[in-house]
């Protein structure tokens, strides 16, 4: 479900072949969920028609649907998995020696459109100390990369920070129309609060904040990284993998081991850039 003359660095949604595979199949009622998988996607973009949902100021965002596996660009945007690292530099480690755990990385190449200034690199890894305990914003570490590098052909599965997956990224570019929050939130949709603002796993546009968020004026929106869990009952949970999931806890169901992240009851991590080029994190659940 991607497009074969695609021009960018990531595998891109074939959103038209989404529409067709999703509008000839028996799938559940539309609604407004948090994106991962394609029928998300076109659940979403269908509602905002329908609706009239496009409306006030449209805030372009590069927003990802998954495949499942290693990504087929090293350098992509991906959740766990192997990292892109250069083959000829160490792996980074913590203040006492230990070395960080990789948990995902965004790569900002078809993204340079959606901002104002250049950015300290092309590839953000996401790297943490503790596996177990990263949430919080002072435990999340960042590392800026160039493309171009020849990267690392082995990783230790031991220094993953999910075994969940691993999920690659496949991007849809979209809107964010936060001046149509107020006529969602009178539709009687589920979940009409993601419908305006895209919630997910998503480079630029607007923050889908799930508890209010904060003050952030003073620094610029970079990425969202969104837990991950992949519609149920539909053709292509993953953009790779045509064979539905149900609602089972194991590999043939989404919230199985291996097909589900979720950052404490369903949350996001918003990734931000200062006026000093340091990176700032805060982190939402529900």
């Amino acid at each position: 479900m991607t497009l074969r003359d695609s021009k960018k660095l990531h595998p891109e949604l074939d959103f038209a072949a989404a529409r067709r595979t999703f509008e000839a199949s028996t799938h559940p009622v539309l609604t407004g969920e948090s994106i991962t998988s394609p029928y998300h996607a076109f659940s979403i973009e269908e509602l905002r028609d329908v609706h009239g949902l496009r409306e006030g100021t449209a805030v372009p965002t590069d927003v990802f649907v998954f495949g499942k596996g290693e990504s087929p660009r090293r350098e992509a945007t991906k959740v766990g998995g192997i990292p892109y690292w250069p083959a000829d530099q160490l792996w980074p480690t913590g203040d006492d020696g230990s070395p960080l755990f990789f948990l995902a990385q965004f790569n900002f190449a078809d993204s340079r459109d959606l901002f104002p200034t250049s950015l300290p690199g092309d590839v953000l890894l996401f790297l943490v100390e503790d596996p177990e305990d990263y949430l919080e914003p002072d435990l999340m570490l960042f590392q800026w990369l160039p493309l171009g590098l020849t990267p690392i052909s082995h990783f230790d599965e031991s220094l993953m920070a999910t075994t969940a997956g691993p999920f690659y990224g496949v991007i849809h570019r979209s809107a964010d129309y936060p001046d149509a929050s107020q006529r969602a939130s009178k539709l009687r949709i589920s979940q009409n609060h993601n419908l305006p603002v895209l919630n997910g796993t998503k480079i630029g546009g607007v923050p889908h904040w799930i508890q209010g968020g904060e003050d952030w004026d003073d620094e610029q929106f970079l990425c969202q990284l969104g837990s991950i869990q992949a519609a149920h009952d539909v053709p292509y949970p993953w953009v790779n993998r045509e064979k539905p999931l149900g609602l089972r806890f194991d590999d043939q169901g989404i919230h199985g081991d291996s097909n589900e992240i979720s950052f404490g009851d369903m949350g996001n991590i918003y990734i931000f850039l200062n006026r000093d080029g340091a990176i700032v994190t805060s982190f939402e659940c529900y």
